[in-house]
């Protein structure tokens, strides 16, 4: 291959993303994926049965739907979007769950019910939303340190309060829902965002993530592609090739080439391919710096800050293919799209410090997805797939490895799904099971399951992500930069890792720093 002005490695949805717009800015750029599919963690796939297509990894996208990216790449074109009559639940017990539905109103009505104060309450949280938080978020996506967009946020705070805004966003979540909710289901409802990650509901810093993905589904709803994931993949690689970009799959690097503290080329089992201006990698860290590259080119002080860099807990991970409906308990949850088995705030608690200290939970926090239910292409007639997420042990230290502990923790699993779904296991007809070990081995950046490609406590965000001080991309390597979501703003399909990395690429080539 002739010299490219960028090489991207890997072609995540950050990778994609920041090669489409160094593409469109003129660049002749060229993306290299180990596997055969564009993607990394946004795919489809006949996991089960025939007939029956699930998303292995990422499937909703309301955050997508809230980032400058989705309408800079025209993804509401290019993708078909299906939506929620229900966005999302919360299911407190098997038979007492508070739902976000599409219309506000009924949302603060739903709440009402079981508690008359609830229901304003919401509508006041979204308020809050639309005055601030929404600004917030901006401010959270874009690089640290970004004046343009930490100055909506203090004009907007001011109508709150300067240090009450700021200490709402360093309270645990359950504080928040506590403070501001009566029922029991309400406040689940609120903090069952807190169930994507590693950042337990008891936990500083845990509210931001958990307000956002709250109204977040209230704004937007949770979007999925028609037809799967992999429709989302492929339009992200389709905004790199129509602008002159280059996507090649089945092409993993072996090496980046550095010379005199700049980057020069990189290697694949095809040859080498010289870089003339910068290589960006959406790749984890440890991949990054032990894999690709040898350490001698690194200050010692940084790789003192990798090294402490932590990843949070895994993921295991079910799909399964069902013959009829799920059969929920509770009435409502047959329209929505994401139901958090959640139990109570405390339960939550309890079964993210199990995993967090390498115990399976005996009482899981379940992300149900239902996608069929508002995309039919998804299964036969008749019938559903539904995806299934909970945070465990990277290692399950209780039963020694994922090997022992996988069948006995699958059970657990569809006991808990059984007990808000009578009669579920019956109507199963396919299932697929994948451990944090598997994850790992699918995709190098799923580091012992993680898919948030590191931890998300506070001591691991904004100016210490990935390494304290190295925050914006840049890497002591001349012309090498990290774009994976082990960087700011970090996990979750919104692109923003990618767009900030490309956009401080173009910045350092303007003063000539690359």
């Amino acid at each position: 291959m002739d010299a490219v002005d960028a090489a991207i490695i890997g072609s995540g949805p950050n990778g994609l993303v920041a090669g489409a717009l160094l593409a469109r800015a003129g660049w002749k750029v060229a993306v290299f994926e180990r596997n055969e599919v564009a993607g990394g963690a946004v795919a489809s796939a006949p996991l089960t049965v025939p007939g029956y297509v699930h998303d292995p990894y990422s499937a909703f996208y309301g955050i997508l739907h809230s980032s400058p990216v989705f309408s800079e790449l025209d993804l509401g074109r290019r993708v078909e979007w299906a939506r929620f009559e229900t966005p999302v639940a919360a299911a407190v017990g098997p038979h007492a769950a508070s739902l976000i539905h599409a219309d506000l109103q009924a949302t603060a009505d739903g709440l009402a019910a079981a508690s008359a104060e609830d229901g304003p309450a919401w509508l006041d949280l979204y308020r809050w939303w639309e005055r601030l938080g929404t600004r917030f978020f901006a401010m959270m996506l874009a690089p640290v340190g970004s004046v343009r967009a930490a100055l909506p946020v203090g004009l907007a705070a001011r109508r709150y309060g300067i240090f009450e805004t700021a200490q709402m966003q360093l309270a645990p979540i359950d504080a928040i829902a506590r403070d501001r909710f009566v029922d029991p289901g309400a406040r689940s409802l609120l903090a069952a965002g807190a169930s994507h990650s590693d950042v337990a509901v008891d936990m500083p810093g845990s509210g931001p993530a958990a307000l956002i993905l709250a109204m977040a589904a209230q704004e937007k709803n949770m979007p999925i592609p028609v037809g799967g994931a992999g429709r989302l993949a492929a339009a992200l690689t389709e905004a790199v090739t129509e602008v002159g970009g280059e996507v090649h799959t089945g092409a993993a690097v072996r090496r980046v080439v550095v010379e005199s503290n700049r980057v020069r080329a990189v290697v694949t089992e095809a040859g080498e391919v010289r870089v003339k201006r910068a290589v960006l990698a959406d790749t984890g860290p440890g991949a990054l710096f032990s894999s690709l590259l040898d350490e001698a080119e690194l200050p010692a002080r940084y790789l003192a800050g990798l090294r402490r860099f932590r990843y949070g807990t895994g993921v295991f991970k079910l799909d399964l293919a069902i013959d009829g409906v799920p059969g929920w308990n509770e009435e409502g949850l047959a329209a929505c799209g994401v139901v958090h088995l959640t139990g109570t705030l405390d339960d939550m608690a309890r079964a993210a410090f199990e995993a967090r200290h390498g115990v399976l939970p005996t009482l899981p926090a379940l992300i149900v997805g239902q996608q069929s239910q508002a995309d039919p292409s998804r299964a036969p007639a008749g019938g559903h797939t539904l995806w299934i997420e909970t945070h465990v042990p990277s290692v399950p230290k209780d039963h020694g490895s994922w090997e022992k502990a996988k069948d006995v923790f699958c059970d657990t699993v569809l006991d808990r799904l059984e007990a808000h779904a009578p009669g579920l296991r019956g109507r199963i007809v396919g299932l697929h099971v994948r451990t944090p070990d598997e994850l790992a081995a699918e995709n190098p950046n799923l580091v012992g399951g993680d898919l948030g490609a590191g931890s998300g406590t506070i001591d691991q965000q904004l100016v210490f992500r990935p390494v304290p001080g190295w925050f914006r991309y840049a890497t002591p390597v001349r012309g090498l930069y990290l774009c994976s979501a082990s960087t700011h703003p970090g996990g979750g399909v919104h692109g923003m890792v990618g767009r900030n990395c490309a956009r401080r690429v173009l910045r350092d080539r303007r003063r000539r720093r690359i």
